[in-house]
């Protein structure tokens, strides 16, 4: 993986995330998570990195509004938020591309099309009917955009390539507009071609303004995507380390 450089002074980007103390107990005693706290600047790749276990999926729940027993402070562009559920938390700006793309991820009785759109229904209705123009020409940005290879969008999902699902997950979070966008493995189980274009595609968008959070436990593959990476072991961050 080619290491990419980014002429960017971080002190002076506004920092649109900020976590204090997410702190999650752990069924039994003790802690999921305990006492994590980063930042997350405007268009940066922020890598966690750590081994199974470490807490790093919890810390993407909590924000995602899974956890509701979490507790700590969430910042979003300096403003605290109240972390619900899901759906307010797309509202807040947040969108995940899980790790299990195929449980949680796609849709698999849906055809290409219907998985796209599907998060960002809301966008394409008028009033209570779905248009079906809006909703094509949503698609077919998102296809073009992240060069999605499809010969026919209404083929069953599961008919493209483990590469291209997960572009169509990333896709359908990207949909919803989000300032912070949170992806969790996005090279997992997919060929090493497939991954260079993902990991691409994470580049744009970061370039775009768009602030990640990308989860790895790939050191190599998290050292080349990232522009700062913090460590989790234990629930705990142990480390953090830039350039």
């Amino acid at each position: 993986y080619p290491k990419k450089e980014r002429d960017i002074d971080w002190e002076k980007q506004d920092t649109v995330l900020e976590v204090k103390d997410l702190c999650l107990p752990k069924k039994g005693g003790g802690w999921l998570l305990d006492h994590v706290s980063f930042k997350l600047k405007r268009g940066e790749i922020l890598g966690i990195y750590g081994l199974m276990g470490a807490g790093r999926t919890e810390v993407f729940e909590c924000l995602m509004g899974l956890h509701p027993e979490h507790t700590g402070e969430v910042y979003v562009d300096g403003k605290k938020i109240k972390i619900k559920n899901i759906a307010e938390q797309i509202k807040n700006g947040f969108a995940l591309v899980p790790e299990d793309r195929q449980a949680e991820g796609l849709v698999q009785t849906l055809d290409i099309e219907k998985n796209i759109s599907l998060s960002s229904l809301k966008t394409c209705c008028n009033k209570f009917v779905l248009s079906k123009q809006k909703e094509d020409e949503y698609v077919d940005a998102q296809i073009k955009d992240i060069h999605i290879k499809v010969a026919d969008r209404k083929l069953p999902i599961l008919s493209l390539s483990g590469g291209n699902q997960q572009k169509v997950v990333i896709g359908k979070g990207l949909l919803t507009k989000p300032k912070i966008l949170l992806l969790d493995e996005p090279s997992r189980g997919i060929d090493i071609g497939a991954k260079t274009e993902v990991f691409e595609i994470i580049e744009d968008l970061a370039k775009s303004g768009l602030s990640c959070i990308v989860i790895s436990s790939e050191l190599k593959e998290i050292l080349s995507i990232a522009d700062r990476i913090i460590v989790l072991s234990n629930g705990k961050v142990t480390g953090e380390f830039t350039g």
